[in-house]
């Protein structure tokens, strides 16, 4: 839904290099905007395209067998795996999407360089919340959906154009049949999808609610979002399933020394400066904030806002 100049973007970075990597904090919408962007391209690809899911997969060692069992490839070792996928791919025209790559994403890089380095026809488009890192990669951050920035009431007719407030009617509608978008209810949605800074699936998880609540019960309870966003798709890959979820996998990701950074800088109500966090949050085993800021922002826990000559950094919904 929307996404069109992201869209655009994408396809352009894809046309440009051989390796896009898409990234952004969990459930900002990596995975549909890739799949998305397959589908629109895949008439370039003689080849076809072929989506890989890292997301249940655990054991580094199997990232190689597990992209040439998505090609169809089967009886390989592990062993085996990489020069059977290289030569099996090297005169091959095709886009291999790598779907969630960062509890992978040291093993990912080195089978993703093998392949580029090797395989001319290859074009490589990966999710992942931080980047891979190797030569010739374009990075591609995926924003929040557009919300509404006014606090007054808008009409209508113009609230309906934001993306994240149609998400919200979209599966709103699929909960509750019944439900319908009025001038008495448009004030909630808006303040739900402001509160939920855009993303499409904390917004998901609230639309699912109103099966039992009416938009402004659900906005009276979002102060406690992981009490109250827990509603989620059965089939889903468990991290998506509710928001504390999602919040614990990028959590674990990262070190111990980030994690003690994350928590630290939860003193900060909104966006924050460098030279603050370095002020508040060094000491007692933790030297090297900027270094961790930066890892931070690299994993999509930390957003970089370029506003004049010290830009403010903010804190994703996994900063919640």
């Amino acid at each position: 839904m929307g996404r069109r100049a992201e869209l655009a973007a994408v396809k352009k970075m894809m046309s440009n290099s051989r390796l896009v990597t898409l990234t952004g904090s969990g459930g900002i919408g990596k995975t549909r905007l890739a799949l998305r962007t397959a589908l629109e391209s895949r008439r370039a690809f003689a080849d076809g395209v072929w989506l890989v899911e890292l997301g249940e997969l655990r054991d580094e060692a199997l990232v190689a067998s597990t992209v040439s069992a998505a090609l169809g490839m089967h009886n390989h070792t592990a062993a085996e795996s990489r020069r059977a996928l290289i030569d099996y791919l090297s005169d091959k025209h095709l886009l291999l999407i790598l779907d969630n790559c960062e509890h992978l994403v040291a093993e990912v890089a080195d089978v993703v360089a093998a392949l580029l380095r090797t395989c001319p026809g290859l074009r490589i488009l990966a999710t992942s919340r931080e980047p891979l890192l190797i030569g010739g990669e374009v990075v591609s951050r995926v924003p929040p959906m557009t919300v509404p920035d006014s606090d007054r009431e808008l009409p209508l007719n113009t609230v309906t154009e934001y993306e994240a407030v149609n998400l919200f009617v979209e599966r709103a509608t699929a909960a509750a049949p019944s439900f319908e978008l009025t001038a008495t209810n448009q004030r909630a949605v808006t303040l739900i999808c402001q509160r939920l800074d855009g993303l499409p699936l904390p917004i998901e998880l609230a639309a699912v609610r109103l099966r039992a609540m009416s938009p402004q019960q659900i906005l009276d309870r979002l102060t406690d979002c992981y009490r109250m966003l827990t509603a989620g798709n059965r089939t889903a890959p468990s991290r998506q399933q509710t928001l504390r979820m999602c919040v614990e996998w990028s959590y674990d990701l990262c070190s111990a020394q980030e994690q003690i950074l994350w928590m630290r800088l939860s003193v900060f109500a909104g966006t924050f400066e460098l030279d603050a966090a370095e002020s508040i949050c060094s000491g007692e085993g933790l030297d090297a904030v900027a270094e961790l800021v930066t890892s931070l922002v690299d994993k999509s826990i930390l957003i970089r806002d370029d506003v004049d000559s010290a830009p403010p950094i903010q804190g994703s919904r996994d900063d919640s």
